[in-house]
């Protein structure tokens, strides 16, 4: 589930045969902070979703990210030393956020020090966001973030581990690019994304313009910064099942780009709609598999 501030996005899965996680749907309903309790039971409702483990995905604008030198400490001790490595790095106080960690891929370190991923969060939006599972009929978890869960997606998308795949999803208000390499996060690339304005004629070489040069960007660090070859291919998701934007994107960079094609996730054939956009990050967070 990803609990945004527009509405709640639900996603669960069913083992296949080979203990994979399968999606099964996924579903958007908007509503704000003071609906949720009542909406989420609803959902939970008319789903049969009771009982059902959950995976709680924070959002984009609910988390920040930062590389540091990886503490020399025991592997238990990670997340705790990690924290004071970052309190100067926020705006806020240190005893307000909750931190954890992933791991930084060693194959770009390109001869610095090891380093550490940490993710910070206010204590109020994770209190806030536990209590609303814990008062519901579903079984918290985990806690993720989107940048996770869309890895658990690319990750699907090649057969070859030591492939790079570049996944760009994108919803009103915020685009999200990711390049994984197997189960590896290697960057994750937050920008703001306004599908009125694509769909302006008078803003929409504007819009094409920045987002060609985000994914530039991107493309460039993880190949300058990172070492990494730059995947031939893009991967599109959203923003409306409406506007062909992977013919309008693919002559503004080099690499050739795909829409993504939902049906190799579900058993059976997918009509992408907007729910599919809106439930795109808890669709991730349904096939976690990995433990980072």
């Amino acid at each position: 589930m990803e609990v945004r501030a527009d509405g709640l996005a639900l996603s669960w899965s069913e083992p296949d045969s080979n203990g994979v996680a399968s999606p099964v749907t996924c579903v958007f309903r908007p509503c704000n902070a003071a609906e949720r309790e009542t909406l989420l039971a609803e959902m939970i409702s008319e789903f049969s979703l009771s009982g059902m483990r959950c995976n709680l995905i924070l959002p984009f604008d609910q988390y920040q990210t930062f590389p540091i030198e990886k503490p020399k400490v025991e592997p238990s001790e990670l997340p705790e030393a990690s924290r004071w490595k970052i309190k100067d790095l926020l705006d806020f106080d240190l005893e307000d956020a909750v931190t954890d960690v992933y791991a930084f891929p060693d194959d770009a370190l390109r001869g610095r020090p090891e380093q550490l991923n940490v993710v910070v969060s206010r204590k109020a939006i994770i209190q806030g966001n536990v209590d609303l599972v814990n008062g519901s009929d579903l079984e918290l978890e985990s806690i993720d973030i989107a940048d996770l869960a869309l890895r658990n997606i690319a990750q699907r998308l090649s057969g070859d581990d030591a492939q790079p795949v570049a996944l760009l999803y994108l919803r009103n208000g915020a685009g999200i690019m990711v390049l994984v390499k197997g189960d590896t996060l290697y960057l994750a690339r937050h920008f703001d994304f306004s599908v009125q304005a694509l769909n302006e004629p008078a803003q929409q070489d504007s819009v094409m313009q920045h987002l060609a040069l985000e994914i530039q960007r991107s493309f460039d660090y993880f190949e300058s910064q990172l070492g990494q070859v730059p995947p031939r291919e893009l991967v599109l998701f959203g923003p409306d099942p409406s506007i062909p934007l992977a013919n309008m994107l693919g002559g503004n960079i080099a690499a050739r780009v795909q829409a993504l094609d939902l049906s190799q996730f579900f058993a059976d054939a997918v009509a992408v709609s907007l729910d599919h956009i809106n439930g795109f990050v808890a669709l991730g967070g349904a096939m976690r598999e990995v433990d980072v």
